[in-house]
Parts: structure tokens; sequence; C-alpha cells
């Protein structure tokens, strides 16, 4: 094994690891693929969304891809002055060599919701010069992919017609080529796979795919969840991948700072898929700095895909380590206020193998006897989004003011959190606000 360090300029630090086998690869993969999503456009050809398109189609155009699929909420307000925008930043910078191109709706492509989704399809179909139903199923390069858009806003309106698409599709796909992965492409994830998808994914797309399917491989968007975190590709008895965003990533609700983390528009992702003979490289890009996340461990999927080879299952969690504060890191706590009243509560950074995705803190209001109230706990998320390597070394938490009495003491016990759920060791102090 021979290792590379590099230091990139975006300030990612990681070791590159070259094993044996892959002296054996072929200098070049069969096929270059990129995908984009969640542009979230208005009509103005200088929005940020589509700024950062030309940025994703500009790096595409320099690795000489072949394929670029665009996966859906291209506009925000379903705009299709928006979807020419697209295709004239797409043909302005790959000129006469233009990769094979592929475009799937969103949600946001139905919006506003009063519209005729017959019409918002309609339109779609036209500007992307796609069948009616807006559905692809095309062999590029001798793989298949098989692209689907929903019929309307909501994240459960893959109907009918999808469904037997879908089939024919696959079953010429698997006859045509068997053994060969199939490229699946959709706006939304399946429920209960890939992060957020709990939330924003759709259980309709269980009655449209055959997901007992180990040799399809299917990308989906509308999360925006951020591609350092590792539950952004999902294994089971198929293969799912996040995209990502294009315009801002998100920010859960359920996180005490989520108003605090305001700058996750500056941020914007997308992917390269490099397949090869023998396996596929996910690679993922970081395009405010025009670089790879996370290069030492990008995501590879052994072909031919089995289940036996499957290595971003729901196990992974089990072999992962809790983060864990350095030693002395108690005495580095501060709790302080802002001008506004709020309070602020600081302390030093959790170190993980990985990175810490978050800290769960407990608040134990201590009575005039020294006894211990009703506790409540605050959960912040980090600013791991930014770049592992660029998070914040003390990081600094403004709380919500409403939960803590005035000269009441306080007792806060704090554990730092890794993506998959795992909880470190708690510091704790006391003080009063």
């Amino acid at each position: 094994m021979v290792k590379f360090f590099s230091r990139f300029a975006c300030g990612v630090a990681m070791s590159f690891l070259l094993y044996g086998n892959a002296a054996a690869a072929p200098a070049e993969p069969e096929l270059r693929i990129g995908i984009l999503s969640d542009a979230q456009c208005p009509k103005s050809k200088d929005s940020w969304g589509l700024k950062n398109a030309r940025r994703g189609f500009e790096l595409l155009r320099q690795r000489g891809v072949d394929v670029v699929v665009l996966g859906g909420d291209l506009a925000e307000r379903g705009d299709a002055e928006v979807f020419y925008n697209f295709l004239e930043a797409f043909d302005s910078v790959f000129g006469e060599k233009k990769p094979e191109l592929i475009s799937i709706m969103g949600n946001h492509e139905f919006a506003p919701p009063q519209d005729d989704p017959k019409k918002k399809i309609a339109a779609f179909a036209k500007a992307f010069g796609l069948p009616a139903d807006a559905n692809v199923h095309r062999v590029i390069g001798g793989y298949d992919f098989i692209a689907i858009s929903p019929e309307g806003m909501n994240q459960n309106t893959y109907k009918e017609g999808a469904e037997k698409f879908v089939k024919e599709a696959v079953a010429s796909a698997r006859k045509r080529a068997a053994g060969k992965p199939i490229f699946a492409f959709s706006h939304h994830p399946l429920s209960g796979t890939v992060a957020e998808s709990g939330q924003w994914g759709s259980d309709s797309l269980k009655k449209v795919w055959d997901f007992k399917l180990p040799d399809l491989v299917h990308f989906s968007g509308h999360t925006h969840h951020p591609l350092q975190d590792e539950r952004s590709i999902f294994q089971d008895e198929f293969t799912m991948v996040n995209t990502s965003s294009l315009c801002y990533l998100s920010r859960p609700g359920n996180y005490a700072n989520v108003k605090q983390l305001h700058d996750t528009w500056k941020y914007p992702q997308m992917l390269f898929v490099d397949v090869y003979a023998d396996h596929i490289d996910i690679i993922r890009m970081a395009l405010d700095c025009g670089r790879e996340i996370k290069p030492g461990r990008r995501w590879r999927l052994e072909l031919p895909l089995s289940r036996e080879n499957f290595t971003y299952t729901a196990a992974r969690r089990d072999s992962r380590k809790a983060p864990e504060f350095p030693a002395g890191s108690e005495a580095g706590i501060k709790v302080s206020g802002t001008k506004d009243g709020k309070p602020v509560i600081a302390f030093p950074a959790a170190v993980h193998d990985d990175f810490v995705h978050g800290y769960a803190m407990k608040f134990i209001p201590l009575e005039a006897d020294g006894k211990p109230g009703k506790s409540f706990e605050l959960n912040c998320m980090t600013d791991y989004y930014r770049g592992i390597d660029r998070m914040a070394e003390n990081p600094a938490f403004a709380l919500p003011p409403g939960r803590f009495r005035p000269g009441t003491r306080y007792r806060v016990e704090i554990r730092p959190c890794e993506s998959f759920g795992k909880r470190g060791s708690a510091i704790s102090t006391e003080f009063q606000f």
C-alpha cells in the first residue's frame, strides 16, 4: 500500500490510499457521469443556483464527462424560463462537444400548487425534448439510465404510469445487459433510506420500483443533505445515493441553533460518478472550492453488484466509534450572554475519526436547596457542511432565551454526537444566567 498526502486549496487535509489492485484498474473509466440537483432558481439568469450549475458544468467539461443528469428542482416556482436558462448555460459551457443530458422534474417544477400539473409536465418535456410523461430510458455507453418524474407537487405522486414505465424499462435493461448496474433517478428518495428521507422521502416510490434489485443504483435529491455525512449513501437490497444541492444545504428544524446555520447556501455540492468494468466510484464535490469532499473516503461499489458485497448498510453504525472530548475540555466551557439577551455556550470541540455531527446538551435547573429540577435537552448541529477541516475549534451556540429562568443556576451536561447517533462521554459545568 502506498500513501499520498495532500492539502487542498479549500482546506481539506486528507490521505489518499491506493491499493495494489487499483493499479490493475483501467486508466480511464468506461463512463463518466455528473449529477446536479436542487438549484431552486428564479427566472433570473444570475441566480445563485444557476451560477453553481455553471461551475458544475465547467468541472464536468474538464473531466470529459459522458452524461449529465439534472435531478429536479431546477426552478423554485416552476417557471419554464428557468429550463431554458439551464439549457443555455449547458450549451455555452460544453459547446459542440456536449455530453448526453438527462433531466427530471422535482416538486418545485409544479409550483405554484394551483397550476395544472399536466401543463407543467408538458412545459418541462418540451424544453428538454422529453417524452410527454417526462420519463426517460436511455442506453448510454452500454449502461441503462432510467429516470422518472413525479406527477405533482406532493412527494407521493409517483403513480401507475411511472410504475408501468419502470417495470418495462427494468425488464429491458436486465435482458439487454444482465449483471450490469442500472442507473436510476428520481427527485425524491425512497422513505427510510438516505439521511432525512424519513421526512422528505416518498412512500409511493415503493409501488414504482422493485427495490429488491441489487443491480439498481438509485440517485435522488430533494433533501439538500450535506454529502460529508456517510448516511448520504444507503444499501439494503439496492443502492440509494443522495445528490445534495446547488442552492443551499439542509438545516433540520429539530436543532436549537437552526437559525444560526445561516450560511449553508455558500457550500453547494454535486456528484461525479466514474464507472469502471469492475467497480463504480462515487465522488463527492464541493463547488465553493471545486474540490473533492473526503477524497480518502470515496464511495466504491464493487461490480457485479450483489448483497454480499454491499458495505454501506445500516450495520455500519455498529463499527463506528462515539466522539469524545479531549482531556481537560470541561475547563473550557463558557456561558455568556449577548446584547439581545440570548445565552451563548462555547466549549472545545470534541474529536471523531469521521466528524462530530452535533452536541446534545442537557440543562438541569438547580433549586435553592441544591436539588435538581425538571431538565430539558437541546441539540445543536455543527458546521461540518463547510468542510470537516474548517469546523470551529471552539464551537459556540446561541440558545433560546425562553428556556432559561433569570437568576436560576443550571447544570449543563454536553455530549458529542456522530452522524449515526452514537454519543460520547459528557463534560459538564454549572452556570447562572
